[in-house]
């Protein structure tokens, strides 16, 4: 008997301990999401000017609901929205589709989709998509495997789920940049000109002018005044003279993390996603709306565009946590976090209701920076704005 007495006292230690320490991990996360979340805000708040956030319930035309529940700061202000315009890319890819103008099946050879692809400049994306489709990476990201073919669908996924810059700019080929141009003029109507990811990249990690501030600002002069044949000329010779490609390569692989670190470098990078197009908060809130409701462009073009954008893999704990349904593209480049989303989430007063977040944020400093994309803060505080919480109290007083 005491025997068995002791055993039950151990078992119920152990489980006490379990659901201690579980207790305590769920109470360290929290901690942890409400310290990132936080920042993020204290942020906004500091930089008026250089952030915006955009949040409301929308209903089933994708119309803004008044329930008390939105808000609107610096909504109306073009930002750096880095890889979010690949939303504007996907739907005139969807567009071409359901209109019977591309095949979602069309085989697509490697090396046509590689000659955009940039070494070192694109987080691991290119090699995350390749693996997707079960091919293996050399040392420098390519497909060992040059035979191989992949299908359009498969690079449209690719560029949602891992925002890969090289299937970007090939579908962006496709599409053609007149036609990205008369979606975003009808539905994003205050966004720059989108142009190849390749072009920007190039003007950025250049090794005729490495790391030229100079350089650099008079090419963001010319696209600010919509010359981009800077970008194109750095496109055309990385694309088609294999001397100069062979060069950038080369450049690319002498690049180390200490070379491309510090405040100085980060200052140069920041001002060099200024090429970058530009977006508002509001244009692109509306459009997810009506992506969300299904009232973009058409039905079809809606759901081909949620298909691609409520099954990135990696949103999987939102989704589980948090949401019943979400949906997003996010953007990160030297200073920049963004994010287009719309979600219909589990709990608090706005459960169950469409709900659409944007978020934009410039000129983070290299230590935000660096905790946010740690820590993914650019999809923590919209968790807060969708549900209307905390954080979203702070930013609308």
């Amino acid at each position: 008997m005491a025997t068995k007495v002791r055993r039950k006292r151990m078992v119920l230690w152990i489980v006490g301990t379990v659901v201690l320490l579980g207790a305590t991990a769920v109470a360290t996360l929290f901690w942890q999401v409400n310290r990132v979340q936080q920042a993020m805000t204290d942020f906004i708040i500091a930089h008026p000017e250089e952030t915006a956030v955009v949040t409301y319930t929308f209903d089933e035309n994708g119309n803004l609901v008044e329930d008390g529940s939105a808000l609107f700061h610096n909504a109306d202000q073009p930002l750096v929205v880095a890889s979010v315009m690949k939303t504007a890319v996907l739907a005139t890819y969807a567009e071409m589709v359901v209109n019977g103008e591309l095949d979602p099946h069309e085989a697509v050879p490697v090396a046509a989709w590689e000659r955009f692809y940039l070494p070192g400049s694109d987080g691991g994306a290119h090699i995350a998509g390749l693996r997707r489709v079960g091919l293996a990476a050399d040392e420098l990201g390519f497909a060992v495997d040059q035979t191989a073919v992949v299908t359009l669908d498969d690079l449209a996924t690719m560029m949602m789920h891992y925002s890969g810059n090289a299937a970007t700019d090939y579908l962006l080929e496709r599409v053609g940049v007149e036609r990205v141009t008369a979606v975003t003029q009808t539905y994003l109507p205050h966004h720059t000109p989108i142009h190849h990811t390749l072009g920007y990249a190039l003007a950025i990690f250049n090794h005729e002018e490495p790391f030229s501030l100079a350089w650099v600002q008079a090419v963001q002069a010319n696209v600010a005044n919509g010359d981009f044949n800077d970008l194109d000329r750095l496109i055309d010779l990385y694309t088609n003279d294999a001397s100069w490609r062979q060069a950038q390569l080369d450049f690319m692989g002498s690049l180390t993390s200490q070379a491309v670190s510090g405040e100085a470098m980060w200052a140069f990078q920041e001002t060099a996603v200024q090429l970058m197009p530009r977006g508002t908060a509001r244009d692109y809130a509306q459009m997810m709306a009506q992506v969300g409701s299904g009232r973009f462009i058409s039905p079809e073009v809606s759901a081909l565009m949620q298909q691609k954008m409520e099954s990135v893999p990696s949103d999987w704990p939102l989704r589980r946590l948090y949401f019943d349904r979400f949906a997003a593209k996010d953007g990160t480049t030297a200073g920049v976090l963004a994010l287009a989303a719309y979600a219909v989430p589990q709990r608090s007063a706005l459960r169950g209701k469409n709900r659409v977040v944007v978020l934009l944020t410039n000129g983070l400093p290299l230590d935000l920076f660096t905790q946010q994309v740690q820590f993914q803060g650019h999809y923590l505080l919209p968790i807060d704005l969708a549900q209307a919480r905390i954080h979203f109290g702070r930013l609308r007083h």
